[in-house]
């Protein structure tokens, strides 16, 4: 991998001296990354959206009694109304004790090159779940300005994306968001690569990748409008 390399560490330095901060973590799962923006910016608003019912349950034992940290439950897409689910399972695959399954794979598209690397990990196609589109669950929220927008939705990025355009391109600042397609390798059927979500992103510059893993990583990239911040 030749981009530059970003850890967390790194790219939270850029709000060392902001306290009330707005974040998004689309794609909580278990509201881990919402927790800890929280303890770092306990004067922050954090939204956190989930979609599967399963990981619900593990965000509310995990991260439900935290005040600053406000859960919507509903799948961010290009759609307004309901969409197909791919829910995972392992028999294997546990974060906590008290899970029931292994939620943390579930997403709209279908499952590609995930089957094979991942043999343990299973998916079930359910029945309609809801979906939103950001730019519509936006209207009238009174949300001037995103300062970190936390994106991981499996497979789902340009569904993502098509629906909350005006919202990332106006208003977020940084935008950390999973590839999981890499040297025509998709984890999930029609996931983009990251020069894709780049392609579809003009106003934004890279400022390197975290967490890469050889078949996925993670993208972050800079708002140009908010280029002194």
């Amino acid at each position: 991998m030749t981009d530059k390399e970003i850890n967390k560490e790194l790219f939270l330095k850029f709000f060392t001296n902001k306290k009330n901060l707005t974040i998004m973590d689309i794609g909580t799962y278990d509201g881990k990354d919402s927790i800890e923006f929280s303890k770092l910016f306990p004067k922050s608003k954090i939204y956190s959206f989930e979609a599967d019912k399963r990981s619900v349950e593990i965000f509310k034992e995990i991260a439900g009694k935290t005040k600053n940290i406000k859960l919507i439950q509903t799948a961010l897409s290009n759609i307004d109304g309901e969409i197909e689910w791919y829910a995972s399972k392992s028999d294997t695959r546990r974060h906590y004790d008290f899970q029931k399954d292994w939620s943390a794979s579930s997403s709209l598209k279908k499952p590609a090159e995930h089957l094979t690397l991942f043999k343990d990990v299973a998916f079930t196609k359910l029945p309609k779940i809801k979906s939103t589109k950001l730019d519509t669950w936006m209207q009238n929220k009174h949300i001037n300005h995103i300062d970190i927008m936390w994106v991981d939705v499996n497979g789902g990025e340009f569904e993502f994306l098509e629906g909350a355009m005006d919202t990332i391109n106006n208003k977020v600042d940084y935008l950390y968001i999973e590839f999981t397609k890499v040297d025509g390798r998709a984890l999930y059927d029609g996931a983009p690569t990251k020069d894709d979500i780049k392609t579809k992103l003009k106003g934004f510059e890279e400022l390197g990748v975290y967490n890469f893993k050889g078949n996925f990583g993670n993208l972050l990239l800079k708002n140009k409008i908010f280029k002194n911040d």
